[in-house]
This record gives structure tokens, C-alpha cells and sequence, in this order.
């Protein structure tokens, strides 16, 4: 390191009091580094970094593993109030950012935290982190591993709001993109900041992230447990959206029991079960009032009215919540509820209508990023071709489903 200017060693410094392995400009530019630009090629030329490239995501630089290992020792032997005043200023951004893209992926939905104090353009020196839901989206994957080691240190250090903080946050990448297992390991943490807080409506939450993934996991039990501790926190925590997220949680765990029962009466009942439990929840949000939670809701009560073959239910439900997301420009639930309108027309025997809500929730989907959402839309139509007797309408859902899988760079299935 004797070789490169001071500039250059204070920029490695820092990479060494980073708690993950990839760094953008932003992000040193907002620890303090200077002549970053300058400095990121030296450390380049010198071949002590490398340069992480990808077509859809800003560039990131990553230190060789021995030089990062040497780099994070060089930091140890900073001061400890310089160490941790650095290590803050890193945890401060990557919660502001994070907030931010929530804010864009989900939209107005119900949160504990405040806004983010900084505006979103302060955290870009050049140009903005994202700038639409689908940007953000992909900004907060390519910083995956740095969040879920961001939020490790802020509970090591005892920033116990960081903490809980950046877990709200990042459900708009956990639901999104089904990483299920970081859901878990981050809420555990979430809620021991939580308790130490004494903020009985983020446990509440936390363990409500906690128990959607083990239900997505296929841990019912797990699920219904952390969702019991959560039951025995509303009375305190006063907010009845909160109620409506442990209702929603648990209308979801009976549709699932319900799709492993065996006897056509066992589902009824489950379905039915789920239903009032997610009525139950829609009325928790229409006290409020919160749009997002009765869009989310109506569609949960769709979901149920579907699995318990009220079909034609379903549809006038759904119509209503489309409405209610288009109006308020809800755009990340259009298709989801295109995807359960679909399973309604299904039902009915209406393929043809069918494959029209599939095609518009895998457009939507894929406009948005929502993987997840594209997938669940692919998967449905290839079985809308398999199904279809109709030639013409089983060529159209072929050649559509050849089509998506073009454009998102995808081999056709074997």
C-alpha cells in the first residue's frame, strides 16, 4: 500500500470497515471517502480491487479476499470511536436506501417506521440510487448480502431501530424475490430489537415476517407459533392494521392446510375459514383507512372465495380491488389479482379469459421485476396450453410463453 496515494489509503480503509464485500461509489462518497473516482482506479490499476459489472445494476467494487482480509485488519487498528463512527455512517445509509425502495417497490403501505429523513437524491452523488419500483427492486437484490451483513453488525453494535428498521424495509425484496431464508435470519433479529425497545407493534411485525416465510417455507407450525406470540402483543400495540396482518397470516395458513387436506368438505371449510379471517382483516383497514390494505385483503378474500369455488365471488371482488389499486396507483398488486382473476375463469371453464388475466399479470410482473409474481404467471399459462383443446388458443398461449421467456433471456423448458 506504500505505492498508492493517501487518498487511495483512506479508500481502502474504509473498504475495510465495510461489513459486506461490494461497495458502490455512492456508498464510500457517503462514508466520507474522497476522490473516490480516482482513488477506485488506483485500486484497480494496482490490483488490489475488481470491478463487479452487470448490465441492469450500477458498478460495484470488490476487494481480492486475501487484500479484504488485510484491509479489514488495517480498519481494526483505527481508533474505536473513529471505527464506529465510520461503521454508522454505513448502516445509516444502507437504511435510508433501503426505506426508499420500499417506498417505490410497495408503495403506501402500512409502516412503523418514519420516512427516511435524507431525500433519496442526497444518497446518489451523481445521480439518483433508483428512481421507479422496479429499479429499486433490483438495486436492493444486487445489494442482498451487504443488507443481511448491514443488519448483523447494527445488532452486534446494539442499533437496535437500524435493525428493526432495515427488516421493514427489505420485506419489498424478501416477498418479492422469495428469499426466504434471509426473511427468517433478519427477523429473528428484528425481533430481539424489538423487545429490547419495548415496542410491542415491531415485534408484532417482525414476527409476522418471520412466520410468511416459514408458511412460504412450508413450516405451518412455525408460522402459527410466531404468530401466537404476535396475537398475545395486539392489545398493547394498539394499531389495528397490525390485528389485520396476523388475521392475513393465519387466513393464509388455513388455505394452505386446506390444499392438503383430503376430502372436498375439509378444503370448504378451510376456505371458509380463511375467509372470515381475511374479512376480518379487511375491516381492520377499512377502519383505518389504508387503500393498500383493502386491495391487499380484497384480493386475500379472493384467494378464499376461489379455493372454496365461489368463482363468480371472486371476480366481482377482484373487479373492485383492481379499481380500488388503479385509482390508487397500487400498480404492484394489478397482477396479483390478475393471476387469482385468472383461477377464477379457470374455474368457470372460461380458458380463453383465463389466458387473457395470465398474459397481463406476466406482463405486469415483468414490467415490475416481481420474479416471483412472473413465475407463478408462467407456470399457470404453460398449463393453460397443456389444458386447452382449442388449437388456436393453445398455439397463442405457446407462442406467448415463448415470447416472455425470449425477452427475459430464459431457455424454453426441456
Amino acid at each position: 500500500m506504500a505505492e498508492v496515494s493517501d487518498d487511495t489509503r483512506h479508500l481502502y480503509d474504509l473498504f475495510g470497515v465495510l461489513p459486506g464485500t461490494t461497495a458502490t461509489a455512492d456508498l464510500l462518497r457517503a462514508v466520507g471517502a474522497t476522490r473516490v473516482d480516482a482513488g477506485l482506479g488506483e485500486l484497480l490499476s494496482s490490483r488490489l480491487a475488481v470491478l463487479v459489472e452487470s448490465a441492469d445494476r450500477p458498478l460495484r467494487y470488490r476487494l481480492h479476499d486475501v487484500v479484504r482480509a488485510h484491509a479489514r485488519q488495517c480498519a481494526r487498528a483505527l481508533p474505536e470511536e473513529r471505527w464506529r463512527s465510520l461503521l454508522r455512517l454505513v448502516v445509516d445509509f444502507y437504511a435510508d436506501a433501503a426505506a426508499h425502495g420500499d417506498a417505490l417497490v410497495l408503495g403506501a403501505r402500512f409502516r412503523i417506521q418514519p420516512p427516511p429523513v435524507r431525500p433519496l437524491a442526497e444518497l446518489g452523488a451523481q445521480k439518483a440510487l433508483f428512481t421507479r419500483g422496479a429499479d429499486a427492486l433490483e438495486w436492493l437484490d444486487a445489494e442482498r448480502d451487504n443488507l443481511q451483513a448491514v443488519i448483523r453488525v447494527a445488532a452486534d453494535e446494539g442499533w437496535h431501530q437500524e435493525v428493526w428498521r432495515l427488516c421493514e424495509s427489505l420485506w419489498a425484496l424478501y416477498h418479492s424475490r422469495k428469499h426466504l431464508a434471509d426473511c427468517v435470519e433478519s427477523g429473528l433479529l428484528g425481533i430481539e430489537a424489538a423487545q429490547h425497545e419495548a415496542r410491542p407493534d415491531v415485534e408484532i411485525r417482525m414476527r409476522n415476517q418471520v412466520a410468511r416465510a416459514a408458511y412460504e417455507l412450508g413450516d405451518l407450525d412455525r408460522a402459527e407459533s410466531q404468530l401466537d406470540a404476535a396475537t398475545g402483543l395486539l392489545e398493547p400495540a394498539g394499531d389495528p392494521r397490525l390485528s389485520g396482518v396476523v388475521w392475513e397470516s393465519r387466513g393464509l395458513i388455513a388455505l394452505a392446510r386446506g390444499r392438503s387436506e383430503a376430502t372436498p368438505r375439509a378444503v370448504g371449510e378451510r376456505a371458509e375459514e380463511a375467509r372470515q379471517l381475511f374479512e376480518r382483516a379487511l375491516a381492520a383497514n377499512r377502519a383505518v383507512p389504508d387503500p393498500h390494505g383493502v386491495v391487499v385483503q380484497s384480493y386475500n378474500v379472493a384467494q378464499a372465495l376461489v379455493a372454496g369455488e365461489r368463482w363468480t365471488d371472486a371476480l366481482g371482488v377482484l373487479d373492485e380491488a383492481a379499481e380500488v389499486a388503479r385509482t390508487t396507483g397500487d400498480e404492484p398488486m394489478l397482477p396479483r389479482i390478475d393471476l387469482v382473476r385468472a383461477q377464477a375463469f379457470v374455474g368457470l371453464g372460461s380458458l380463453d379469459r383465463a389466458v387473457a388475466a395470465t398474459v397481463a399479470a406476466a406482463d405486469r410482473a415483468a414490467s415490475l421485476k416481481q420474479l416471483a409474481k412472473l413465475d407463478q404467471a408462467l407456470e399457470l399459462l404453460a398449463a393453460l396450453a397443456d389444458r386447452a383443446e382449442d388449437r388456436p388458443l393453445r398455439a397463442a398461449c405457446e407462442e406467448k410463453l415463448r415470447e416472455l421467456r425470449r425477452n427475459l433471456g430464459l431457455e424454453p423448458p426441456a
